[in-house]
């Protein structure tokens, strides 16, 4: 028997013997009226119902915490389906305490205040047995907080009257997920491509004639005309394709007055033409020197004389300007030539001054150069190409992480 099942004898003997003392006073007509009687019963039962139904307040805890600075405390309690929890605490002090939760484990907050001193019997129903999380947190730097704590059940029926609120910890394990991507080989896939093959060919030096015209240079007190001038030269760059290379190897230039020059270069040309059959005969009289085949060129023997030299663009413009330059090569007479093996310069000028006074004069130019050049043959090839053919899947990793966990004692 429970304790408060001794009470109950005693509450129904005082009800009945108020009531047989009231009926002992009533007269006779009040206690034969059925109405009368039935609507006091009535009230008898209902008194008697809630005496009867009145179940005790137990006190799960009652302790003094103290909660350090930054840190928490945690309390652990079982509670019976149907029971009223009732809480409450204070700071000894009337401090704040950061935050203060009531936990049905593992994760339903029932009650949470923050900043608070004090929680007077807050009431919360237990829908199923289970563990409840009583949590104090202090996140004050330096001063820790003493609370009092008050833990009250009211049981909802008299089997649940004397559950045993203590905790028992067992081991168990919390299995999670993780979301893995495979690649899984589902077969292969056979491509055929055509890749160039680029195979030599030939070689071969290749002649370029850069220039090749008549010149007038006007005398030295024309009033109309300079009596100096300069030749723009274009050396030609060198070029890369797949098919074809061509580096620049040197080039070289001729000069000739009057008609003279025409006479002089056309016996450059018998003599190249005179050659025995042989490399020489490919190239021209500037060409067969720069490919260093010949070594001298005819030049007029007589006629006017002309100064020229070889610049670069900005001795060219000191030259017209008629200001001291650095020539790269320069000559005087009837006629002249040069040759250039070193090609640092992609532009060049060739100068000339007339230093006669009256008379103008016809200055023949010729300048070429010689390319090495590299030709090649393209013979395609046919490669096979066997490339994996890969699918993603999905794979659920299970991770199991052993734990210890709160229950009920019973």
């Amino acid at each position: 028997m429970k304790k408060h099942d001794n009470y109950r004898p005693v509450f129904l003997m005082v009800i009945l013997h108020i009531f047989a003392g009231r009926l002992k006073h009533r007269n006779t007509a009040m206690t034969c009226n059925p109405v009368i009687k039935f609507n006091f019963l009535f009230v008898l039962c209902c008194l008697l119902q809630q005496v009867w139904a009145q179940m005790p307040l137990l006190t799960v805890a009652d302790l003094t915490l103290k909660i350090p600075a930054k840190g928490e405390e945690t309390l652990y309690y079982g509670f019976a389906q149907g029971d009223e929890l009732i809480f409450s605490f204070r700071e000894e002090e009337g401090k704040e305490l950061t935050e203060v939760a009531v936990e049905e484990y593992p994760n339903n907050t029932r009650f949470a205040d923050y900043k608070t001193s004090g929680v007077k019997n807050k009431s919360i129903r237990v829908t199923q047995k289970g563990v409840y999380v009583f949590r104090f947190n202090n996140k004050q730097l330096l001063k820790g907080r003493v609370c009092r704590i008050l833990i009250q059940r009211v049981p909802a029926t008299d089997e649940t009257a004397g559950f045993n609120t203590n905790v028992e910890w067992i081991s168990s394990f919390d299995t999670t997920y993780r979301i893995e991507e495979h690649q899984v080989l589902m077969g292969y896939d056979t491509l055929y491509t055509r890749e160039e093959n680029w195979e030599f060919k030939k070689s071969a030096q290749e002649e370029i004639v850069l220039f090749d015209k008549t010149q007038r240079v006007f005398a030295k007190t024309s009033f109309t005309n300079d009596n100096r001038t300069c030749l723009r030269i274009d050396l030609p760059p060198d070029t890369e394709t797949k098919a074809k290379t061509r580096k620049l190897t040197g080039w070289a230039y001729w000069i000739g007055v009057g008609k003279e020059a025409g006479n002089a270069w056309a016996e450059n040309v018998k003599m190249v033409g005179g050659f025995a059959q042989g490399v020489i005969a490919l190239y021209s009289p500037l060409g067969g020197l720069v490919a260093g085949l010949v070594s001298n060129l005819a030049i007029p023997k007589t006629g006017e004389d002309v100064y020229y030299c070889v610049l670069n663009a900005q001795n060219a413009n000191l030259f017209l300007e008629n200001k001291p330059f650095v020539p790269i090569d320069w000559g005087k007479g009837t006629g002249g030539y040069g040759k250039f093996t070193e090609t640092a310069q992609n532009t060049c000028y060739i100068c000339l001054e007339n230093d006669n006074y009256l008379q103008a004069i016809d200055v023949a130019v010729k300048v070429a150069a010689i390319a090495d050049v590299k030709e090649y043959l393209n013979k395609e090839k046919t490669r096979q190409v066997i490339n994996p053919r890969m699918q993603t899947t999905r794979v659920e990793e299970p991770i199991i992480t052993p734990v210890t966990i709160p229950v009920t004692a019973e």
